[in-house]
């Protein structure tokens, strides 16, 4: 993690235009409580739970649903509504678990589990799932996809090009886990709709700086 004059930067990749400053002076004692760094682990956990659940969502239904088909465009069209409704869920409670969910340990072992399990269906183990052989190849679209952050990407992409002003995905996520941590330890919030304006307005003042280059 980086902090700097405009934002916060992490090693996942995102970016949070919001500062220390800028968090004390919206949600006031909140950093005395919790660590800078502790609140953007958890935000950043938060930003990849779509990836984290879709693809859970995906290996469960495989045990449900014959075609894997369903569940693949099933796991799809959740991703796509956690990505745009997720922060609505966020909960300082579950930010461990999210974090476990989120991290390489899990979503390796629970991918290389059920794809390998998949592979080795009606051999001399002798186990079978009822789970067809090309489930793989959807699985293996869906790791890449969530595990490399693909489909996180192409809707940055898309909300970037957008003409209505919106606060980016991880900017809301973090906006709502400030409002749950000053809500757990009882911290009065300060002007919560300044807040919201000034990261739709940082958002702003950087795509323009895009189209002058």
């Amino acid at each position: 993690m980086m902090e700097l004059p405009d934002g916060i930067t992490t090693s996942d990749g995102n970016w949070y235009r919001i500062n220390a400053g800028q968090i004390e002076k919206y949600i006031p004692g909140v950093l005395k409580k919790h660590s800078l760094e502790s609140i953007i682990k958890a935000a950043d956990a938060w930003v990849k739970s779509a990836d984290g659940i879709s693809l859970i969502l995906y290996f469960v239904l495989l045990l449900l649903l014959p075609n894997p088909l369903y569940p693949f465009l099933i796991s799809i069209a959740f991703f796509v509504f956690w990505f745009f409704n997720g922060s609505a869920f966020v909960n300082v409670s579950l930010s461990g678990a999210v974090k476990f969910i989120t991290s390489d340990l899990f979503m390796y072992g629970t991918s290389a589990l059920f794809l390998i399990a998949i592979s080795l269906q009606e051999t001399t183990i002798g186990f079978d799932l009822g789970i067809p052989f090309n489930a793989i190849w959807y699985g293996l679209v869906l790791f890449f996809g969530f595990k490399v952050g693909l489909f996180r990407l192409l809707f940055k992409y898309l909300n970037s090009k957008s003409d209505s002003p919106k606060a980016a995905h991880e900017d809301r996520v973090l906006n709502i886990l400030l409002i749950r941590y000053g809500m757990k330890e009882g911290v009065l919030t300060g002007d919560l709709k300044k807040m919201q304006d000034d990261l739709i307005r940082v958002a702003n003042y950087h795509k323009s700086r895009k189209k002058k280059k």
